[in-house]
């Protein structure tokens, strides 16, 4: 990835993802204009799609990209609430929701990992990893803006400890929201590394998420979020614990709502285990819940995005 074209400042040193203090300096850094109010450049995914098609990075995509992966019958209104009348999504359960609860055509193109290229190279990463010997990454259950989560840290700490007996290191991913509020610090008083892809609106964030799982050997989580869809597609193996977790809400928030079952019980159902291995029928409902197999190549993301660019300024 060509970084001189991201940092306007000419300041190609990258952050490290331990290095917290200047992760929480970072600020929003939407270069390439994209259709307003929607989530197409959280998380730089609309970037990493054109570069990865290799089209004109400076047209927006004329439809929306859902954010992530929501494992229940909801869509977000903001997300469906414009011009266009497409909406790109990660998997075939999205694709039903999508279809059921709006006029709008999804197109499944898998995981968005898939398309962005690492942080660091792979001399990089092998160097690391021989440092760190087998390492286990945690992903705590995290806030978002206009929702907070509140969990029992230290319970799910001890899940942690008792999962890190196999490991040689444990690294501790923090979502950016969660960073700002200091909920780093008891795992960082445990010895656990922290690690953080960043400001979410950065298109270094899936890049480091990527360099994140690269140099892991398998991930525990508290709760179902879009990060499993990407440890799957990296072939890293999941154990899923199953722990209260309060969302409390800061501000509105308003979805579509569609009478229908949730996922969520099924993925505990697949990945609650105390082992780390993946099974043939954990990578059957992978497919259809995280879209493993519907991965588009450089052509096909190509001719999916071409009719969809927008030429000239917006309006609305």
């Amino acid at each position: 990835m060509n970084w001189q074209i991201i940092n306007k400042k000419g300041n190609n040193k990258k952050i490290d993802v331990t290095d917290i203090g200047r992760l929480l300096d970072e600020k929003n850094l939407n270069i390439f204009s994209e259709i307003p109010g929607t989530s197409n450049a959280t998380y730089g995914i609309a970037y990493h799609l054109k570069k990865y098609a290799g089209i004109d990075m400076s047209i927006p995509i004329n439809c929306t990209l859902e954010h992530g992966l929501c494992f229940i019958g909801t869509v977000c209104q903001s997300e469906v609430s414009h011009h266009n009348s497409c909406i790109l999504t990660i998997s075939p359960f999205r694709e039903k929701i999508i279809t059921e609860l709006t006029e709008h055509n999804p197109i499944v193109i898998g995981p968005y990992i898939a398309y962005v290229e690492n942080y660091h190279s792979k001399e990089y990463i092998d160097k690391v990893r021989r440092k760190n010997g087998r390492t286990l990454l945690v992903m705590p259950s995290h806030s978002i803006q206009g929702m907070e989560a509140e969990y029992d840290i230290k319970y799910f700490i001890q899940e942690i400890e008792e999962a890190k007996q196999k490991f040689d290191t444990v690294i501790v991913c923090i979502y950016f929201e969660d960073l700002k509020k200091g909920f780093w610090k008891l795992y960082r008083e445990k010895g656990y590394n922290i690690v953080s892809s960043g400001n979410t609106c950065n298109p270094y964030f899936l890049s480091r998420l990527k360099y994140i799982f690269s140099i892991c050997d398998a991930v525990i989580a508290n709760s179902v979020t879009t990060g499993l869809a990407y440890a799957m597609y990296m072939n890293k193996p999941i154990r899923l614990v199953q722990q209260s977790i309060n969302y409390n809400m800061t501000s509105s928030n308003n979805v579509l709502e569609l009478e229908t079952e949730s996922q969520i019980d099924n993925m505990y159902k697949f990945f609650g285990h105390k082992e780390f291995s993946l099974s043939i029928r954990q990578l059957e409902y992978a497919n259809y819940i995280f879209g493993l197999n519907r991965v588009k190549s450089k052509e096909e993301m190509r001719k999916i995005l071409l009719p969809l660019l927008r030429i000239g300024k917006w309006n609305d």
